[in-house]
């Protein structure tokens, strides 16, 4: 479990400093943006790829055990716009495969990391910050609400990544700041403020 708990952290952090670029667009301001909340379903369908295909990819259990694979993710999403090799913090070889949204998609892209033709991993970025959540909504989200609490109470956040037993979701709350939301079996154990590089 901890080997499992510290590879998926890691291929965390690569989500996080993905999600911290292409926030230039964003206005030279730090008021937080009302608006409602944002649907990760409109958001895959101004890609072209509805909730129900994304949904579909399973990702496997921590020995291994069930899960998607790239063939099938291939036979949902079609051919990736990029791949990359990513090591894993036992010295495991991965590989990143990347669907880049078009321009005037919501989502920036999806991706699934695939270890021994296994979906590890799977998640998104969105296109765009101007759906910004209150800080004092984040705030009030208490320790181990569940990951569907969460996001019926936030809508769909800025970034997420799932993984068995472990899941991550980021919601910016100003031009600069956002909360990282850490999820252990589905309930939240960490959350924690960040700043993001607008520069970038």
């Amino acid at each position: 479990m901890n080997k499992i708990f510290k590879i998926f952290l890691a291929l965390f952090t690569c989500l996080l400093v993905l999600s911290a670029c292409g926030k230039k667009k964003a206005e030279d301001t730090n008021q937080t943006i009302s608006g409602p909340k944002p649907s990760l379903s409109d958001a895959l369908n101004t890609s072209g790829i509805s909730l129900e295909k994304y949904q579909q990819i399973k990702y496997t259990d921590q020995q291994l055990h069930g899960g998607s694979s790239y063939k099938k993710v291939v036979s949902l999403l079609g051919n990736p716009s990029k791949t990359t090799n990513t090591t894993l913090t036992n010295n495991a070889q991965a590989k990143q495969y990347t669907w880049q949204m078009g321009g005037n998609a919501q989502l920036q892209y999806i991706f699934v990391i695939v270890y021994k033709d296994k979906v590890l991993s799977k998640g998104y970025q969105q296109n765009t910050a101007a759906k910004i959540v209150k800080k004092a909504k984040i705030d009030k989200i208490a320790k181990n609400t569940s990951f569907s609490d969460v996001q019926a109470t936030l809508g769909s956040p800025l970034s997420q990544q799932e993984a068995d037993g472990m899941s991550f979701m980021t919601y910016q709350y100003d031009n600069s700041h956002a909360y990282n939301l850490t999820f252990k079996d589905k309930k939240l154990s960490e959350k924690q403020s960040v700043s993001l590089n607008t520069n970038n």
